[in-house]
C-alpha cells in the first residue's frame, strides 16, 4: 500500500510565489491608486496560494478556500485593531502584515483573486 504524502516541493509554484512577492514589494514602494489598493490585494491571495502550493499536496480547491479564509481572517483582525491590541509598533513587520485598516473592498479583492486562481487552475 502506498502512502500518500500531503507535503512536497513544487518548483513552479515557488518561482511564482517569489515573482509575486517581488511584484508586491514594487507595488508597495512605487505605486499608488487602484494598483496599490486593489490590484495588490488581488495578487496577495495568489501569492499566499502559490506559497502554500509550493509545499503542500492538497486538493487545489481546499487550498483556495483556506487562502480565502486566511485573507478574510487577517482583514477582520484589522476591523478589531488586533495589531494595536497586541502592542505591535506602527511600522513593525507584524503590524504591517496584520495591517490596520479594515475594508470591505479588500474582501472583494481577495475573493476576485481566489476566483482567478480557480479559473487559471482549471485552464492549466
Amino acid at each position: 500500500m502506498s502512502k500518500i504524502t500531503k507535503f512536497r516541493f513544487h518548483f513552479g509554484y515557488l518561482l511564482l510565489a517569489i515573482l509575486l512577492f517581488l511584484v508586491e514589494i514594487a507595488i508597495a514602494k512605487y505605486m499608488g491608486g487602484w494598483i496599490r489598493h486593489y490590484f495588490g490585494d488581488v495578487l496577495v491571495v495568489i501569492l499566499i496560494y502559490s506559497a502554500l502550493m509550493t509545499i503542500v499536496n492538497f486538493n487545489r480547491k481546499a487550498v483556495i478556500l483556506f487562502t480565502l479564509i486566511f485573507a478574510f481572517a487577517i482583514e477582520f483582525s484589522q476591523y478589531f485593531k488586533l495589531a494595536e491590541r497586541l502592542g505591535f509598533e506602527q511600522g513593525s513587520v507584524p503590524y504591517i502584515v496584520l495591517g490596520n485598516t479594515f475594508s470591505v473592498e479588500d474582501l472583494v479583492c481577495y475573493a476576485v483573486g481566489c476566483l482567478l486562481i480557480l479559473l487559471v487552475e482549471r485552464v492549466f
